[in-house]
Parts: structure tokens; sequence; C-alpha cells
């Protein structure tokens, strides 16, 4: 019977990836207060000093879970800012987020909702939170400024636009992450919405 440790024989990239994977698993299932590097270990059928010998600390791993997740996520989602329109941009969006679960990343997701929560209960994560509320940022002042240019969203301001698509998108996501499956319908009704506002400032400009 072959003994668990670090893999001998094998790519030490391969190997982070196996730890990370399982981990981004563990967190999202127990959260981080109830996840442990052994049962980590146990997850990888690795030793927990081969994990230790990748990352020093339960914090380190959360960490390198949470930048690998958030490129994997980030990365396929920001590809919406590159939409002719704001409603193609924000079906994109949806589809990607979509796309991703089908994909079976569901724990990337799933990881990625809870962030905001243990950032609040460890301070320690509080950069991480800042990460996630930068990216955020910038994907939908990216999405708002396809909406003004367009003229699908002129009869809002700026603000009042990035706004208006963060509530429409992240309550639409975080219900998804709640409930565990999507409202029926609800895609629907997000890019209904979105056509009825934005050709309603189409015909006015016109």
């Amino acid at each position: 019977m072959r003994k668990k440790g670090r893999p001998s024989g094998v790519d030490s990239t391969e190997t982070k990836k196996r730890i990370l994977d399982h981990a981004r698993i563990e967190f999202a299932v127990n959260g981080y207060d109830g996840s442990a590097i052994s049962t980590v270990a146990e997850r990888a059928g690795l030793a927990p000093s081969a994990i230790y010998h990748y990352f020093s600390s339960k914090k380190i791993l959360y960490e390198a879970v949470f930048e690998d997740t958030a490129d994997v996520i980030w990365t396929d989602v920001s590809r919406a800012r590159f939409e002719p329109t704001l409603v193609e941009a924000v079906e994109h969006l949806i589809d990607s987020s979509r796309s991703l679960t089908g994909k079976g990343l569901r724990y990337h997701t799933n990881f990625l909702a809870a962030a905001p929560i243990e950032a609040r209960l460890h301070p320690e994560f509080s950069r991480l939170l800042d990460q996630r509320t930068e990216f955020q940022d910038r994907t939908f002042t990216a999405l708002a400024e396809i909406g003004q240019r367009t003229g699908e969203l002129q009869n809002f301001s700026m603000e009042e636009s990035i706004e208006l698509l963060r509530a429409l998108i992240m309550g639409w996501f975080f219900e998804r992450h709640f409930r565990d499956e999507e409202v029926r319908g609800s895609h629907e009704a997000i890019i209904k919405l979105l056509k009825t506002v934005t050709n309603s400032s189409l015909a006015q400009r016109n």
C-alpha cells in the first residue's frame, strides 16, 4: 500500500493544483473555521506535511485558494466588457457564470460567495475583500461605461448605472448561491428588464 506524502516523481505545479482544488472544496463546504490542513490532506490523499511543504499555514493556504479562484472566475467574467452593447455584455456575464458551474466549478463560485463573510470573521483576510470589491467595481464600471456610450443607460448617471447593474447581477448571483440552484426565469427576467430600459433610452435618443 502506497504511503501518503509528497508524491514522488510528480511535478510540483501539479501537486499544488491538487492541493488548491481540494482545499477549495474543503473551505467552500466547511468554511475557514471548520477546515483544517489535516482534512484537506485527507481529501487530496496526501500527508499534512506535503501540504505544509507548499503552504506554511492554513491562512496562507486560504489566501492561495482565493487568488487561484479569483483568477479563474474573474478572467472569464472580464471578457464581458468587450461586448458591443450593454445587453450583450450582461448576457455574456450571466452565461459565463452559468457555464462555470456547468464545467464543475461550482465550488469556485461558492468559495467566492462566502469570502465576504470569512473576511468579516477574520480581519486578516480584509485585503482579500478589498481585492474582491476593487474587481467588482471595475467590472460594473466597465459595463456602465458601455451603457453610457451606446445610450442604453442615458437616463441614468454613471453612478446610478453602476449600482443598478450591481444590484441586478449580484442579487441574481447570491440568490442562486443560497438556493444552490438558479431561480427559474431569473436570467430571462434580468435581460427583459434591461432590454425594456435600454430600448426606452434608445428611443428617446433617436
